[in-house]
């Protein structure tokens, strides 16, 4: 599958629309201080992950480099190694939303690069 099509808004919404639902339970269950947040972040954590692995690069144009924010590694990894912290939490959300944007300039660079 090319890169465009695994970056098509039908092939990446679910992993943003599945976020915002887990994340509105994760506030809730912060407000709460209730120790289940770990579970339902550990569930976040994979879904980041599995969002990353679907937006990988194949090699579709050359010199572009694989979709991830700034850092995202010593995020993810300061995420995993706090699930329960609040702090994590934000982070997490916020490596959510970089996500969405990345896809949505990569869809516009792609197709640029289709047109040409």
């Amino acid at each position: 599958m090319k890169l465009s099509q695994k970056l098509t808004k039908e092939q990446t919404d679910p992993f943003f629309e599945e976020w915002r639902a887990k994340a509105a339970i994760i506030s809730d269950l912060h407000k709460q201080r209730d120790k289940q947040a770990k579970d339902e972040m550990e569930a976040g954590i994979l879904l980041y992950n599995k969002l990353l692995a679907h937006c990988l690069e194949t090699g579709a144009i050359p010199g572009v480099k694989v979709l991830a924010p700034i850092n995202g590694e010593e995020r993810l990894a300061f995420v995993a190694s706090q699930p329960g912290n609040f702090a994590a939490f934000r982070q997490l959300d916020e490596l959510f939303a970089e996500m969405k944007k990345i896809i949505a300039a990569k869809r516009i660079h792609l197709k640029r690069f289709e047109q040409d």
